[in-house]
Order: C-alpha cells, then structure tokens, then sequence
C-alpha cells in the first residue's frame, strides 16, 4: 500500500474517534457543571480543554468559559483545529484522498456525516439543543464503524483503519482517567458525594458505566475504576484492549521494516497484559499514565515513520 493511502486511512480513523471522544467529554462536562456548585463549575467546564490540550486557544478566541462559548469551541468553530467541525472535516478529506480503497457504504457515512454537521452549523447549536448534536454523532460514529467492519476488505487498508481507531482510543482513555482522576482525588478530601459523581462522570465519557456495574457493582471505588480502564480486555475503551489491538495489527501489515514499531507495541501491550492494580498503585496512577501517554505517543509516531515515509 502507498504511505499516502495508508496515512490517509489511519487519520481518518484518528478523527472519526476524536469526534465521538469530544462529543462525549463535552456532554458529560456540561451534565457535571449542572450538579457542582457555582465556584466549581468553570473547573468543570475546562475539562474537554485539559482533555484535549486546547485552553490555550480557547482563551485567545472566547472571553471566559461559559457553557455556550464551549459549545461554540468544542462543535463548530473552525479556528479550533479539534472541533468535531474540523476533525470531521478532516476525516471526509482524507476519505476522498483514499476513496478507491473505501466501501460505498464507508464513504457515504462519512460523507454524509459531512453535510449534515455542515448544516448544524448553518443552524447553530444552543444548550438546549447540544444533546441532540452528541447524540448525532456518536451515532455517525458508530455508523461508519459498522460499515468499517460490515463491509471492507481484512487488507491492509481496513488494518490501517484500525490503527488510527485504536491509537486515537488509547490515547484518549489515558488522558480522560488521567485528568477525572486527579478531579475526583481532590473532591474525595472534602466533598465524597462529589467525588462519586467524578467517578460516574470519568466511566460515561468513556462509554464504561455500565460495564462497570457489570464488573464490580454499583459501589464506585478509585482502583476499580483504574483496573477497568487500564487492565480489563474486555472492556472497548480500556488500555489492554486497545494496545492488544494494535500489536495484532502491526503485525498482520506487511512490512519487513517495520521491526521499531511492532517491538515499541509489543512491549507495552506486555507491560499492560501482565500488570496488576497494586503496581498500578504502588507507582501512582498519574505517574503511571504519563508514562503510557508518552510511550504511545512514540509508537504513532514510529507508525508513520515505518509505514508512511515521515521523517522527524
């Protein structure tokens, strides 16, 4: 496969996930800033910004953060390059880049999902009606990936696909944990009612509540919630299940020198696979997650220098 195609396929991936992933953070932010107290709510607020490294930007663009203003930023402002406007954008760029190698099926979904956000923007979004917007493109997401898995050849394309859904995934799992579980270890010292609703929030922007209460209960513990998210295969969003896919990707792709890249996976799938919640601890969960987010970090990097021709 050309490094172009490959490329295009793997950040079209990347997006439609960092779509869905905005959607959801911001949904849950918004629900949360609700239930807090006035003095806490901006804190709140700021955390799809801190998710997503963009406070910076926000701040050159809007005056404060209001609920409104981050409608605005996070959906449909096209001066934010991680807006779901932009980031779906993108994805139907690199789509066209690739169509030979797409399913009419796939294109139309991400086609699609490309008109009808360009006339919710044309309409406007409001605190009223956001709900119905996250709703909107979860579900553009989870119909491109039906037709992903329902209709594409098991090539290299479709593996590529793959990989910018499971790396984009992983990513985005290490940075929510990482940022609630700080918000939620400060609330537990004063405030154990808000904590839990930190928690809750932490398990929905991540689609895991209700394998939660599956797996452990209703009663909402810290290691728990960590164990889940980093340890449980089972689970779609957590870290295991995500880098056990990503080995078993690289190595189907063919490649002879993509040698870097497989090892940099391997490695930390097997630091993953055979890892334990008292490790976890004794380490320190944020210690712990920082090393995760730069070491997968470096294996999307080594990606795209084995199989797509970028050169640091």
């Amino acid at each position: 496969m050309l490094s172009r195609a490959a490329s295009s396929l793997f950040w079209m991936a990347r997006y439609l996930e960092r779509a869905e992933t905005q959607a959801r953070l911001l949904d849950v932010s918004l629900t949360m800033a609700l239930i807090d107290v006035p003095e806490d709510r901006e804190e709140q607020l700021s955390v799809p910004l801190l998710v997503t490294g963009s406070r910076e930007i926000f701040h050159e663009l809007y005056p404060e953060i209001t609920p409104q203003n981050l409608i605005d930023f996070m959906l449909l402002d096209d001066r934010h390059p991680a807006s779901v406007f932009s980031v779906i954008r993108s994805a139907r760029d690199n789509a066209l880049h690739v169509r030979g190698n797409l399913s009419a099926d796939v294109w139309e979904s991400i086609n699609l999902a490309w008109m009808e956000l360009k006339e919710l923007r044309h309409k406007g979004v409001t605190e009223s009606t956001a709900s119905r917007v996250f709703d909107w493109t979860r579900e553009r997401s989870n119909v491109f990936r039906g037709a992903a898995y329902g209709t594409l050849l098991r090539n290299d394309a479709f593996h590529f696909l793959l990989l910018g859904t499971f790396i984009e995934r992983a990513d985005a799992t290490a940075r929510v944990l990482n940022i609630r579980h700080h918000m939620a270890t400060k609330s537990l010292e004063g405030h154990p009612t808000q904590s839990f609703f930190e928690w809750t929030a932490l398990l929905h922007s991540l689609a895991a509540f209700e394998a939660y209460q599956n797996t452990y209960g209703h009663n909402i513990e810290p290691m728990n919630v960590a164990e889940l998210l980093i340890l449980k295969p089972d689970v779609p969003r957590s870290l295991h299940a995500c880098l056990e896919e990503i080995a078993d990707l690289l190595e189907q792709i063919e490649s002879g020198e993509a040698r870097r890249a497989r090892r940099l996976a391997t490695s930390l799938y097997a630091n993953i696979r055979y890892g334990d919640r008292e490790y976890i601890a004794e380490r320190g969960l944020n210690e712990y997650l920082t090393d995760f987010l730069q070491r997968i970090q470096r294996i999307a990097g080594q990606i795209q220098k084995d199989y797509m021709g970028w050169k640091q």
